[in-house]
């Protein structure tokens, strides 16, 4: 049952609701004179242990770029748990304005961001398994020198690399956005710190390009590009991208792991160094787009 804003729920107030799905109900909520916080309250009939496994994951994660649980517990029968309120919008909304691609710097400072994220959860054992800009949340700061702060979301199917990792679900739902995932995590093997750089590269391409690495028209085509194709060049899809980044997004997306950057953060670096003495084009004059690459139609799934 959805509650109303005004409503009383294990010493929350509920402001309003945020979003539902068929396993949980995520709210705005306060305690007390506190700031505002995001409450996600599990179903009474959903399955437990997917949130379980994100609360234990979320008590481990701590960290200036990260958002995941704090507090957890349950009332009247049901799980909840409670993570920061990030006042912002996620890296997909402003690839979908059409602003990331003319300012690369910004998406190399958003990337160095979820680097940082990553490689603490990676420090500790964990593998988030679905890095994509949609999870990707950007807010505000005082700071100027700082100007936004990036914060990597969503742990909800985030494992252990000790964990069972399956691809699909109980129920049948794929664990996974295929756009961004690696060809280990699509064929069910062991995956890695380096399966989170391949998404991290794939998010990459989309930040600078405004389209993911293979944006074919079903996700068996995705499926089938991510296992087999040739990763894209970046700058045969935006002329003013320096082509030493085509070397990076190489790497990065790499079809066996070992081939790829050994952390978020070598690919952060080589990402800054490709754009070292990179002038971005003047704003209000975006570079000319090349042509559409030959069967290739474009999709976007959100």
């Amino acid at each position: 049952m959805v509650l109303r804003p005004g409503s009383e729920f294990a010493g929350f107030r509920v402001e309003r609701l945020l979003g539902h799905g068929g396993t949980a109900e995520v709210y705005l909520a306060r305690r007390g004179s506190a700031p505002p916080e995001t409450l996600k309250i599990l179903r009474a009939d959903a399955p437990r242990d997917a949130f379980a496994a994100e609360v234990r994951i979320g008590a481990l994660l701590q960290h200036p770029n990260i958002v995941a649980a704090h507090d957890h517990g349950e009332f009247r029968g049901r799980p909840w748990m409670s993570m920061p309120h990030v006042d912002g919008y996620s890296a997909a909304r402003l690839v979908a304005r059409g602003q990331i691609p003319l300012d690369v710097h910004r998406a190399a400072r958003i990337v160095d961001g979820v680097a940082r994220a990553l490689d603490h959860a990676h420090g500790l054992g964990i593998v988030h398994r679905d890095v994509k800009p949609a999870n990707v949340l950007l807010a505000s700061v005082a700071d100027a020198d700082t100007r936004e702060q990036v914060l990597l979301s969503d742990w909800g199917i985030a494992r252990l690399t000790t964990s069972p990792t399956p691809l699909v679900s109980d129920d049948g739902m794929v664990l996974t956005s295929i756009g961004y995932a690696a060809p280990e995590l699509l064929r069910g093997g062991t995956l890695t710190a380096r399966t989170d750089i391949y998404a991290l590269g794939a998010t990459l391409v989309e930040l600078l390009t405004g389209r993911p690495p293979f944006p074919l028209a079903t996700p068996f085509a995705v499926m089938d590009a991510q296992l087999r194709r040739t990763p894209p060049s970046v700058s045969s899809r935006r002329a003013d991208l320096p082509t030493r980044l085509d070397a990076v997004v190489q790497r990065a997306l790499a079809k066996e792991p070992p081939d790829r950057f050994a952390s978020c953060h070598d690919l952060s670096v080589a990402v800054a160094r490709a754009l070292r003495d990179h002038t971005p084009p003047e704003p209000g004059r975006p570079p000319a787009s090349p042509p559409p690459e030959p069967g290739r139609p474009w999709y976007r799934r959100r």
